[in-house]
Order: structure tokens, then sequence, then C-alpha cells
């Protein structure tokens, strides 16, 4: 299974937050997610009593991929942005997102995601 996150809009003027949780296998075995996207990636936070992996950035380029390092039957996500501050114009565009979640080589489940303006607060993409 493959999470995939393809950003746009001025994506660099965000912190973006990337959670992959609850992750199982087998017989409520918990699995890890490897992170593929971008290069030389580290999850930021690792709680593994709770499954959890988390990534926080600054993203230089417009993609996020996490793949499962075995077989699983369930996982949740979450995805937030919150803008960085600092001066915008008529020309910024706030983030967007589409998260794929695939599987067997086929997207399996679609999600849409749309960062708020600066200034205002973020909801999270949570499933």
């Amino acid at each position: 299974m493959t999470i995939e996150v393809e950003m746009d809009g001025n994506y660099a003027d965000y912190l973006v937050t990337f959670s992959v949780h609850s992750m199982l296998g087998g017989t409520f075995t918990f699995v890890a997610p490897v992170l593929d996207q971008p290069s030389e990636p580290n999850w930021t936070q690792v709680i593994q009593q709770g499954n959890t992996y988390t990534f926080s950035l600054e993203p230089e380029v417009p993609t996020i991929s996490a793949t499962s390092s075995a077989p699983i039957y369930s996982f949740g996500l979450v995805f937030n942005a919150v803008h960085l501050g600092g001066e915008t114009d008529d020309s910024f565009q706030p983030l967007s997102a589409t998260v794929n979640v695939s599987a067997d080589g086929a997207v399996y489940r679609q999600f849409e995601y749309e960062a708020l303006l600066p200034g205002e607060v973020s909801v999270p993409l949570a499933e």
C-alpha cells in the first residue's frame, strides 16, 4: 500500500504535517510505514507503542510518499498545512493537495485537501 500526497499552489509557504497511524497487518500486528519522498527522509516523530509516524516539513518538492513495509488491512492518516506567515499578493494560491491511497498498482481511495488562507485556522484532513 502506498500513500502519495501531490501538492499544488504556493506549498513552499506552508508548514505541512503528514501522519500515518494504526497501520495493521496480520492479526493486529503493527506495520511501519516507510517514507519514500522527499529524498533522504526521516520521520519527525515516531511513537512505536501507538504505531504513529509523523513527518513535518516546509516542502521543497510537491510530493510526499509513504509505503507500508508489509501488507496491511487498515490504517489512518492525517494531513494538514499551516501558512508560515509573511506577505502575500494577488498571485498567491493557497496550498491544495490530492492524497491517493494505492494498492496493487491501483488507486482505491482519493482525498482532496484545501489549505485555508493565511491567518485562518487550518482544518486537517483526517481519515
